[in-house]
């Protein structure tokens, strides 16, 4: 089973697209499949599609873009499997995953396929199949309306068709599987799903008598789903938590989705960028959870709750270059100084109070040797912590902000990134790598530099909809 899916999942790099489309991804196997599956995942089995072909034009773009494909088809060839004579024929449509449960280290699970030569797919399986010297890892198959279904064992092929023809709904007509395929959009040459409530259920039975009044105030999990899909820019991962958070999130889902106003204040060569918003009281619910709820612990309870203080608004943490080490600095908006606050934390831990310095005019906290430690201060309404005085200077200048930066623009509008998020992290690989070759005082070795070259940036932000959560993850190459 495992040869035979590795066999399968190359078709990323050796299926030079051809050209045309194919069928929403998801669409597949899913009438066969009995609702409760806890997880289902659809993979685009088709050469053609234009995803294999957007894949393709991006992979091309790495000069050892053709070292790969020919290592891979070594690999296809030492197990007497050839990619044109045995399993480009056979592709077609799509690949499915179904897992029927989580138990037995995950070997529970059929994959369902309808292959374009149905001679050729059972070549293939033998070839598979023999090669592989560990015969838990061979592949049996049944065709079972009009799908083959492939699994490990006989055994776990009879339970799926025995669970499909008594199953009252299919995957297909779930309410919540159609609602996770609509709200992953179309263009993907990935899609999985995760039945929520299998899941808390799972919670429920494995979490013990210590967690089951926690796990009954997360609220409830409807489902998890996933994409993974490539643009003419880049590849992108998109995962989806719908469901409604019950009272353990009660203060951490006050603080919303905001237009990052600090973006304005982030210099423009800032290397690394998070953004986060805070909420008022927005640690108080510490003391209800379980690991905090220790005497180990509870400890922290305070100072945490200092600490929201400050984080109570925008926040944005940045890394930029700097002479001997990168510049590491936040920036906060809190409704009150930040600077006693933090000071009565030094005292408290230290035992005494920091030094004030001048810092291009303004007053500065420090704790610090040779330039670099601890910096802190409140600067026209913000406060700022930073390892080195450049970090104070560069708020009160008048260079590029990383809002007018033309490579985080890129990067935002190619992740579909909107105007306000939940949080953001930001990282220019571009520029970030020739900067670690200057602290390390050596260069990446050619043949990895030349095949990162090509990355731009990477973008990641969480965004909310109506009882959902959407992580998305883009890898900017050009």
């Amino acid at each position: 089973m495992r040869r035979l899916t590795v066999v399968l999942a190359v078709t990323a790099v050796l299926a030079a697209g051809c050209g045309g489309t194919t069928a929403q991804l998801g669409s597949g196997a899913s009438s066969i499949v009995p609702a409760s599956a806890p997880a289902f995942v659809a993979i685009d089995a088709d050469p053609q599609s234009q995803q294999w072909q957007t894949i393709d034009s991006l992979a091309s773009k790495f000069p050892d873009k053709q070292k790969a494909v020919d290592s891979i088809k070594q690999d296809m060839t030492s197990a007497d499997v050839s990619w044109e004579r045995d399993v480009k024929p056979v592709l077609q449509g799509e690949l499915d995953v179904v897992w029927l449960d989580f138990k037995n280290n995950g070997r529970n699970v059929v994959a369902l396929m309808q292959p374009k030569n149905e001679a050729k797919f059972k070549e293939l399986i033998a070839k598979a199949s023999k090669a592989e010297q560990d015969p838990s890892n061979r592949v049996v198959y049944e065709k079972f309306r009009g799908w083959y279904v492939l699994a490990p064992d006989r055994a776990t092929i009879d339970r799926f068709e025995q669970e499909s023809n008594a199953a009252a709904t299919s995957l297909a007509d779930d309410k919540s599987f159609k609602q996770s395929m609509a709200r992953l959009g179309t263009d993907s040459v990935m899609r999985a799903y995760v039945n929520g409530g299998f899941l808390m259920k799972l919670a429920r039975q494995y979490g013990g008598a210590r967690l089951h009044p926690y796990i009954d105030k997360v609220g409830t999990l409807d489902w998890i789903a996933a994409r993974l899909g490539a643009t003419s820019q880049g590849i992108g991962f998109d995962t989806i938590v719908h469901g409604t958070p019950g009272s353990l999130f009660k203060g951490s889902s006050k603080s919303g989705a905001f237009s990052p106003k600090l973006l304005g204040t982030v210099p423009g060569d800032a290397l690394v960028y998070l953004s986060f918003h805070g909420s008022k009281g927005m640690f108080d619910g510490l003391g209800q959870n379980p690991v905090l709820n220790t005497p180990e612990f509870r400890q922290f309870a305070q100072p945490l709750k200092q600490i929201g203080r400050v984080l109570e608004g925008e926040n944005a943490i940045y890394a930029r270059p700097g002479a001997r080490i990168p510049e590491v600095t936040l920036v906060s908006t809190p409704s009150t100084a930040g600077t006693p606050i933090v000071d009565r934390m030094v005292m408290k831990l230290a035992g005494s109070a920091p030094a004030v310095r001048k810092v291009g005019g303004t007053s500065v906290h420090a704790m610090a040797s040779s330039g670099i430690g601890l910096y802190y201060a409140d600067v026209d309404g913000k406060f700022v912590v930073t390892d080195q005085p450049q970090g104070i200077r560069s708020l009160k200048g008048s260079g590029t902000s990383l809002s007018d930066s033309a490579e985080f623009q890129q990067a935002k509008n190619a992740s579909g990134m909107p105007d306000r998020t939940w949080s953001t992290l930001y990282v220019n690989i571009h520029a970030g790598v020739p900067y670690v070759e200057k602290l390390a005082q050596q260069h990446i070795p050619a043949e990895i530099a030349r095949n990162i070259k090509p990355l731009r940036s990477a973008v990641e932000y969480a965004a909310s909809h109506t009882h959902e959560i959407q992580v998305t993850f883009f890898l900017r190459i050009n």
